[in-house]
């Protein structure tokens, strides 16, 4: 359902997927209100649930119509044509039999998330609904997640006590096992104590066509996962005295096609999605994926655009701007940025199996993707399929490369151990500086997210799309390192990874 799904979306959309990661955590935590008397809040966001919900059941295409016409903002209505969004809200209409209001999970004037079933097959599904903000009484985005029923979620809570070195682990593995065996999750999980690895299993298969297992050492698309190594070269540019965080981007990259926009932006901004950039993920992209293989080749999609809001005024998620801090790592060391992260990033820190493989190699031990976004199954119940059409020919500094678990700890002990930056600047990089959204657990640095769990400081980073879900967190302190690398759709590899360093925060 394209970018108005807020629960099953890719990072790249409207949520990052730590962001999705931390709200459906809030989601499982609150889910088990009872059914009895519950009604929609009388708020924008609950109205428009109501109102959603009763257009979907009613089954109908012309009343399907006037809601969409008279309830959908003005962004959404101009992301496909009015049939097509009919046709959405037909098929969860097909697919379900119509939806019944279980709990309310939560609620803001803006945003309201809540459980329903299915009157088709009893199946639960968790959906959300947000409300404009220049628009509030119009839907800006909704989404759908299909899961357990609350006994089911109930069983698969995870222990609040303390245990033993050894039982911790074993816990970890049986609930890891669970969900590989219950098809939730593929891929592989590795946890560091300190350096020393103490688990570190692959689960699922790699290609299923040819039967192929996941192993240990398979290479996953990392999605969003590339932005902390492009934070990594602008740090390194910095310590070399190239560059300043407060520099604009007119200084260290004056023929940026848009001046006014160049004026404004530092690499500050840049970094911490607060320049009021957007995204490169439009129509052209996906039309033309031939075409962007260097950071400049992307500028003709969204230099042109207005900010979305003056730089440092707000936090949105945007990847235009690792677009364009990847060309100024290419300015200033006059290197290709695929060449220079190489040759300053995986090689010092001994990463053998990272790279942003373009899909026309031949690249051994790949993990294909799977995925149930798009197409004609809004609630994801439908087999997944390979996710080859939504990917870009090849990665950029803001996603898309290709890494191992192996590969992410030798990373995560090379920054920590300060062999890429000094001790000031890793932690420059990697401490929170702005809020990614109200009350939420993570704050963003430098291309990497910083949440505090058990009152330990854990860093990483997370990337999210269509059969593509990694995440590394790296407690700060040095006394775990958790990797989830996975060829499902989110949340299934960061949900596994949340669950585990929320676990492992009280050992």
């Amino acid at each position: 359902m394209k970018a108005r799904r807020i629960v099953t979306l890719i990072s790249a959309r409207i949520l990052t997927a730590a962001a999705l990661a931390s709200m459906l955590a809030l989601v499982a935590a609150r889910a088990q209100q009872p059914a009895s008397g519950v009604d929609f809040p009388a708020t924008p966001a609950g109205k428009l649930a109501r109102s959603l919900i009763e257009a979907i059941n009613s089954g109908d295409r012309g009343r399907q119509l006037g809601f969409i016409k008279s309830g959908y903002s003005d962004s959404m209505l101009s992301e496909s044509p009015l049939d097509e969004q009919v046709s959405e809200l037909q098929r969860l209409y097909e697919q379900s039999g119509g939806f019944e209001l279980r709990s309310i999970v939560d609620s803001t004037p803006e945003l309201c998330r809540f459980l329903v079933r299915t009157k088709r097959g009893n199946i639960y599904v968790r959906m959300g609904v947000r409300a404009g903000k220049a628009q509030p009484d119009r839907l800006e985005a909704f989404g759908v997640r299909v899961v357990g029923s609350p006994e089911s979620e109930k069983a698969n809570t995870w222990p609040k006590e303390k245990m033993g070195g050894a039982d911790a682990i074993k816990e970890i593995e049986r609930r890891v096992e669970r969900a590989a065996a219950d098809d939730r999750f593929s891929g592989v999980v590795l946890i560091a104590k300190g350096n020393s690895v103490v688990f570190n299993k692959a689960y699922g298969m790699a290609e299923k066509a040819f039967g192929a297992p996941n192993k240990i050492d398979t290479k996953f698309n990392l999605g969003s996962m590339n932005k902390m190594f492009t934070s990594v070269a602008i740090a390194q540019l910095v310590q070399a005295g190239k560059l300043s965080y407060d520099d604009k981007l007119s200084k260290v990259l004056p023929d940026y096609p848009n001046k006014e926009v160049a004026e404004k932006v530092t690499i500050h901004h840049l970094l911490t999605h607060t320049s009021g950039l957007g995204d490169f993920f439009k129509p052209q992209f996906f039309q033309n994926r031939e075409k962007y293989r260097n950071p400049r080749d992307y500028f003709p999609i969204f230099a042109a655009d207005p900010l979305q809001f003056e730089p440092g005024t707000r936090w949105s998620y945007s990847n235009a701007s690792f677009i364009v801090l990847g060309a100024v790592v290419e300015a200033l060391s006059g290197e290709n940025y695929f060449d220079y992260v190489r040759e300053h990033i995986f090689k010092p820190a001994g990463m053998n199996d990272t790279a942003s493989y373009s899909v026309e190699e031949v690249t051994p031990n790949l993990a294909v993707g799977y995925t149930r976004f798009g197409g004609n199954d809004p609630l994801g119940i439908e087999a997944r399929r390979a996710n080859w059409m939504s990917l870009p020919l090849k990665g950029s500094p803001a996603g898309g490369g290709y890494s191992t678990a192996p590969d992410l700890l030798k990373f995560s002990q090379a920054l920590r151990g300060h062999k890429l930056l000094n001790a000031d600047l890793s932690e420059k990089i990697t401490s929170g500086k702005v809020e990614t959204g109200p009350g939420g657990p993570a704050r963003y640095a430098y291309g990497f997210f910083e949440e505090a769990k058990g009152g330990k400081s854990v860093r990483g980073h997370s990337g999210g799309a269509p059969g593509i879900n990694s995440d590394l967190k790296i407690f700060w302190d040095g006394s775990y390192t958790v990797i989830v690398m996975g060829n499902y759709d989110p949340p299934a590899a960061q949900g596994l990874a949340g669950n585990i360093a929320d676990f492992l925060a009280i050992q």
